[in-house]
C-alpha cells in the first residue's frame, strides 16, 4: 500500500510554513519546505522553497517533519 504524501502546514509569527516529508531510502527520509505570507498562493513565485541536505539524515518521518519546521520558522524569522 502506497501512503499519500502530504503537505503540512503551520504559520510562525507572520509566515506559514509547510512541510512535506518522503522517503530517500527506505531508511533515511527527507524534506521540502515552503515559506509564504498567510493568505498568499503558496506556489507564487515570491515563495522559500528550500530541501533538506543530502547529509540530513532522519531515521523517521516523525524526525524528519520536526527537522522541516525548525527550518521553516527560521526561514520565516529571516523574512521578518
Amino acid at each position: 500500500m502506497i501512503k499519500e504524501i502530504a503537505w503540512k502546514k503551520r504559520v510562525f509569527e507572520t509566515h506559514e510554513v509547510q512541510v512535506q516529508v518522503r522517503p530517500r531510502t527506505p531508511n533515511v527520509w527527507e524534506y521540502t519546505v515552503r515559506v509564504c505570507r498567510p493568505g498568499t498562493n503558496i506556489r507564487a513565485a515570491g515563495t522559500l522553497l528550500e530541501s533538506s541536505k543530502v547529509t540530513d539524515l532522519f531515521p523517521t518521518a516523525e524526525a524528519a517533519e520536526v527537522a522541516g519546521f525548525a527550518h521553516g520558522a527560521e526561514l520565516a524569522k529571516r523574512l521578518l
